[in-house]
This record gives structure tokens, sequence and C-alpha cells, in this order.
């Protein structure tokens, strides 16, 4: 490690960075740097525009408590520090449904209704399809693709993410692919386009 400082901000790796953090933690700023604006849009696309910044921020602070279990072999921290963004998302979601189905009891209803950045965008053609296709996947099949086709991870990269065997990676984005296609392709069909 010698010559890297955290005042140089130059570090040939995420790892190189982590490591020098753990005995001078302003180093870690330059992996905050390198990879915020990805978790934040990761982050914005998986559970909302308003939460994203808080998640974002909480998804780093969780790594800087971390970073001495941080695997220094790997060099890129990305699958990392989305793995820990995907934690505190699901966590998020689960306390929005707690509070929800708390709220719906108290008024005596059976269930709230969900608002959502799609909520309020006017239906319009294949958008509505892909709206109801993505609707259908579980929230492990909608993590799958965005980290897929939204960040373009590699099936490595997602696979250390999802914490998934890569063979089960392929299937699963090439099932999804499939199961998308044939709904779109359908739909624009039936439109007549």
């Amino acid at each position: 490690m010698e010559g890297l400082t955290p005042a140089s901000g130059q570090y040939p790796s995420d790892a190189a960075a982590i490591a020098l953090s753990l005995n001078e933690p302003a180093a870690f700023a330059a992996v905050f740097e390198r990879h915020f604006p990805l978790v934040h849009r990761f982050l914005c696309a998986r559970a909302g525009v308003d939460p994203a910044a808080d998640l974002a921020s909480e998804t780093f602070a969780i790594a800087f408590r971390r970073r001495a279990d941080y695997d220094l072999g790997r060099p890129d921290a990305r699958p990392w520090l989305i793995g820990i963004a995907v934690n505190l998302a699901r966590q998020a979601r689960r306390s929005e449904r707690r509070l929800n189905r708390a709220l719906a009891r108290l008024a005596g209803e059976r269930t709230l209704p969900q608002e959502s950045p799609e909520a309020r965008l006017e239906p319009r053609g294949n958008i509505t399809t892909l709206r109801e296709v993505l609707a259908e996947l579980s929230q492990d099949d909608r993590d799958l693709l965005l980290l897929f086709a939204c960040l373009e991870f590699s099936y490595e990269q997602i696979a250390e993410t999802m914490s998934l065997p890569i063979g089960t990676v392929r299937s699963r984005i090439n099932r999804l692919r499939g199961k998308l296609r044939g709904r779109l392709t359908g739909a624009a069909g039936e439109a007549g386009v």
C-alpha cells in the first residue's frame, strides 16, 4: 500500500482503499465517492426516489462499520455494496407493509393502496404491460433484472451480490428475459403494432 494516502484519492482498487481505511478511516471516502451514485440509482429503482438517499447513506454506514470483514481478494466493492443495499430495501419494504397493515386495522379496512412512483405515471401501451409483468415478479426476480438490465452487472457480480450460484443466476435471468419478451411481444401483437 505504499504511496497511497487518503489525501491522494488514488487507489488502484476498492480493496486497496478499504484495506487502508482499516488504519486510516478517511480512505473509505474513495469507495463512497466511487460508488454512491450507482447505489443511489439502484435504490431509486428498487425502493423509490424518496427513501433512496437515506437507504444509500445507510448502505455506506453499514459498509464502513463492516469494512474489516470485506474480502480484500475482491478488487471491486460494487457487488458487496449492492448486496447491503438489497437487504436494506427488503427491510424497508417489510416495515412499510407492516405499517400499512397496522394502519388498515386501525382504519377498519382490509388493505391500503400502495403509493409507488409507477402508480403516478400515466399508463401507455407496453409500459402498462411491462408494469403488469414486473408486478407479477417476486422481489428477488425484480432485483435480478435491475442488477442485470439497469446496473449492467455481470452474472458473476449478480451471483456475488445475491449470494446465489452463478448457474442459478444465468438460468433465472434467461427465464425472466423469456417471460418479459413473450409478454411484451404478445401485447404488441394484440395492439396491432
